[in-house]
């Protein structure tokens, strides 16, 4: 009913569109046989490197990690990758993030708009086609926006098919 995405240091990217075509749940798994803590570190940053399946379940009974996994309600991690259903995805980094406007500019309307990562996954991203730009576990970056403007980012460390990356919307 499932199939990995990632296993250990690897990632299958087109694997992504063959688990939503088959209507499979995705999943990113190691061939560890001995102590993962051997296996893994945590890295200066502070992000463990381990592979893991998140199961978006509603609690965490049996019945409801069985229908979550019918559903098809997973995200595959490994090294600082997601990926998943775009929707998923989207969500999951809608609430990770955290806007907040701290300074209007009086003459033109600009705001001033800090993103902050409430998560320990950092996150690659660009602002409209701009540059790359890291947000980092627990941290923030700022941003100026157009009076009526809005802040969309693809989310380039997440991945929604073999080619894709989900493009978020961020209100605030």
């Amino acid at each position: 009913d499932g199939v990995e995405v990632m296993n250990g240091g690897e990632f299958y990217p087109r694997v992504i569109d063959y688990a939503i075509e088959q209507g499979v749940f995705i999943a990113s798994n190691t061939d560890i046989h001995g102590s993962s803590a051997e296996e893994y570190f945590v890295t200066t940053e502070g992000a463990v490197m381990r592979n893991m399946t998140f199961i978006l379940a509603k609690d965490n009974s049996l019945e409801s990690l069985k229908e979550a996994l019918k559903a098809r309600r997973t995200l595959a991690y490994s090294f600082g990758t997601i990926a998943g259903e775009e929707s998923l995805l989207k969500a999951f980094f809608k609430a990770s993030i955290a806007t907040k406007v701290i300074y209007t500019n009086p003459s033109n309307g600009n705001r001033t708009v800090r993103l902050t990562n409430t998560s320990s996954i950092p996150y690659t991203f660009r602002i409209g086609g701009g540059n790359i730009t890291t947000l980092k576990a627990f941290s923030s970056v700022q941003t100026t926006v157009a009076k009526d403007g809005k802040i969309v980012v693809k989310v380039e460390n997440m991945w929604s098919g073999k080619d894709s990356h989900p493009e978020v919307e961020l209100t605030f």
